[in-house]
């Protein structure tokens, strides 16, 4: 399977976005008390049915991670850790033989005489690096779960693990041929999805409550005691006991539970299903429970999905995440499903109430937007179970995924850093032009294009000096956490203009200013493609590296080259650098003094350098190295049809920087690269005004 099919699996339930004209609004409190009371009664009489499983279901996988091969025996990140559940049950050791069967695998996960809770994903051996991150984070949180693998290479590297149930999935059998692609509408995608739907139906008729899970999640903790209601989070006092901001009794009477590609974890663990409904169901993270509605839903589900029939709605979708959606809504409406304000569940699902269909809270089960540019856990004061990396940029593949992981310090699989590693990190600080327009404005309307447009200008120059100087020294350059004052979508088919520079539906967050993913800056695909070594910002705080590396830190001072002379004719400056010098020089100055320290700091890079030094073919070498790796991604949104562009923009920026418009009214932001270095001649980097 060539590595173009890598997308594939990661995609999973991408969010595919369904237009409406109109959403329905929330039900009367006097109706949203009636559904309450059905809830909690539905909700005690499932508890006591499903007692006996939870009962089981305590004891699960334990903690191997450290006989894990390779990175296995690796420190947890450190969110990973900070959110251990204490109701998250205890998992002694469990080993069975794992023979390539579904059940075989499932008795090792859930071991006991009773199906209990369950996680299932599928991946192929494309994504060992995500399937090795997936398992030390869930082995961590002892969630229990099973893996289809979907090549024999994905089985035989699982299966060799200690912490890895996992088996041979159908198209593994039948050695599948994949056509690498990760569109909806491929043979590939449609044959996987109906692959996933097969195996997730074949736990349910087992028993089992199944949570299907996208491997491009990293799980915390556990979600079990919320999702079974059992331990001690279910008591009263407990995490999800009654009376609870999330309180898990009400989502007991639902058949099904889904994520949501929502944009509001605030608006969501207010109006919990009613809001959910508005949007996207995502069934990267779905839940679904061994009852008849259940079973017969799951059933469905796959049919649809396999063989949709003729005529029907179903035939011209191309994914399961789609047939779900609208299997769940009633035909040619919007949203086709409701629910009152604050319900857990919704009404009447999939045909006029066949299946009780329930919302995972956003704000415990996040997308990669609520958490990875929103921080909505922290504003919010929730601890999640879940990270979806759905809403990354730059190719949306496992580079971009994996790169979101590493920054959020959610990237187990890395081997540990090596010992003789020499880094040199660039540290942020505001570019003085940046600062300027940001009292321009003041600090409260600096959330504009102006501001970052500046920034990415800013970013990417110093970049250039940073990235040259590091090559001259052979160290590993450690990026900056750089700050974003506008979002970045997948696309300009939204206007991000009236929303405070916000994502459109996120703006309640009021997270502007926000640290940059590095996909907002760059592309992580051209730095994979390029192989740099590089880490991100995260990396020095990881408690993977070694204390004595940041604790025998040198911090680089950078002087204007008058100062310089004189602090080193009078003996000092040890640990000094005149700006404007060559790569060539500096390197030689900063390796003859300070070239034994493991990790080198510069405060910034704003004039740097004056090129690369040596012989011109080095500076020809380094300009076409650099190139692809100092080029900004297009930042492109829709202007108010009404107003337009020009209009919208001119509060910002100069007619002379708005230029025309693309089609239908979207306007994109291109960041010129920086200068390039000349031979013999001195470049400084634009971050200098």
């Amino acid at each position: 399977m060539g590595a173009r099919f890598t997308a594939l699996l990661l995609v999973g339930a991408a969010s595919l976005m369904i237009l409406a004209s109109s959403m329905f609004g929330s039900s009367s409190s006097g109706a949203g008390r009636i559904v309450h009371v059905t809830e909690r009664g539905v909700a005690a009489a499932r508890q006591q049915q499903l007692a006996a499983t939870a009962a089981v279901s305590r004891s699960r996988l334990t903690n191997l991670a450290e006989a894990a091969p390779g990175g296995g025996g690796a420190a947890a990140p450190p969110l990973a850790t900070a959110t251990a559940s204490a109701a998250s049950p205890e998992r002694p050791a469990a080993r069975g033989a794992l023979d390539g069967s579904l059940e075989a695998a499932l008795r090792v996960a859930v071991p006991g005489e009773a199906p209990g809770f369950v996680m299932a994903s599928f991946a192929n051996s494309a994504l060992n690096d995500h399937l090795v991150n997936f398992v030390l984070c869930a082995v961590r949180a002892r969630a229990p779960f099973v893996i289809g693998a979907v090549d024999q290479a994905a089985f035989t590297m699982l299966s060799a693990r200690r912490d890895a149930p996992t088996y041979v999935t159908p198209m593994a059998k039948e050695g599948a041929s994949l056509d690498g692609s990760n569109q909806h509408s491929s043979g590939s995608w449609k044959r996987f999805a109906g692959m996933r739907t097969g195996e997730v139906l074949r736990m349910v008729r087992l028993g089992y409550s199944v949570l299907h899970t996208d491997i491009d999640v990293v799980w915390l903790r556990s979600p079990e005691p919320y999702l079974m209601c059992s331990g001690e989070a279910s008591r009263p006092g407990g995490e999800h006991g009654p009376g609870s901001r999330f309180e898990c009794g009400p989502l007991l009477s639902a058949d099904v539970a889904v994520s949501s590609d929502n944009m509001s974890p605030g608006r969501d663990t207010e109006g919990r299903a009613s809001y959910s409904a508005g949007g996207t169901f995502n069934t990267g993270i779905l839940f679904l429970r061994p009852t008849v509605k259940g079973r017969a839903f799951a059933e469905e589900w796959h049919a649809n999905v396999v063989s949709p029939p003729p005529g029907s709605r179903y035939v011209s979708l191309t994914s399961d995440q789609q047939v779900f959606n609208h299997m769940m809504r009633k035909p040619r409406q919007w949203p086709g499903v409701d629910a009152p304000h604050g319900s857990a569940v919704m009404r009447e699902a999939w045909d006029g109430g066949r299946v009780t269909l329930g919302s995972l809270p956003l704000a415990l089960f996040l997308n990669g937007h609520g958490y990875f540019v929103q921080r909505a856990d922290l504003r919010l004061k929730v601890s999640p179970f879940a990270v979806h990396a759905t809403y990354s940029l730059d190719n949306h593949d496992g580079v971009a995924k994996r790169q979101r992981f590493r920054e959020a310090a959610l990237w187990a699989a890395d081997p540990p850093p090596r010992p003789e590693a020499r880094y040199l990190a660039l540290n942020f600080s505001t570019p003085p032009l940046v600062q300027t327009k940001i009292d321009k404005y003041g600090r409260a309307n600096a959330a504009n294009i102006d501001v970052h447009s500046a920034a990415l200008n800013a970013y990417v120059a110093e970049l250039r000096d940073a990235l040259a100087l590091a090559r001259a020294l052979g160290r590993t350059l450690v990026l900056p956490r750089w700050t974003c004052w506008c979002d970045r979508m997948w696309s300009g088919s939204d206007d991000i203009f009236h929303f405070g520079c916000m994502y459109p539906g996120s703006q309640d967050g009021k997270f502007v200013p926000f640290a940059c993913p590095m996909d907002h800056v760059l592309s992580p695909a051209a730095w994979a493609k390029a192989e740099v070594d590089y880490r991100d910002g995260s990396f020095l705080s990881s408690p993977r590296l070694s204390p004595e590396l940041t604790a025998a830190a040198v911090d680089v001072q950078l002087l204007e080259r008058s100062a310089y002379d004189t602090a080193a004719a009078a003996g000092g400056g040890a640990t000094l650098l005149p700006l404007g010098a060559t790569a060539v020089e500096a390197a030689k100055l900063l390796g003859g003094r300070s070239g034994g320290a493991a990790l080198l700091r510069l405060p910034h890079a704003r004039g740097l350098l004056c090129g690369v030094g040596g012989r011109p073919a080095a500076t020809r070498e380094f300009n076409h190295f650099a190139q692809p790796l100092l080029r900004a991604p297009a930042w492109c949104a829709r202007c108010a049809k009404r107003e337009g562009c020009p209009s919208n923009l001119a509060k910002w920026l100069t007619p002379e920087q708005t230029g025309s418009p693309r089609g239908h009214g979207e306007w994109c932001l291109r960041t010129p690269p920086p200068p390039r270095f000349r031979p013999g001649q001195c470049v400084l980097n634009d971050a200098v005004t």
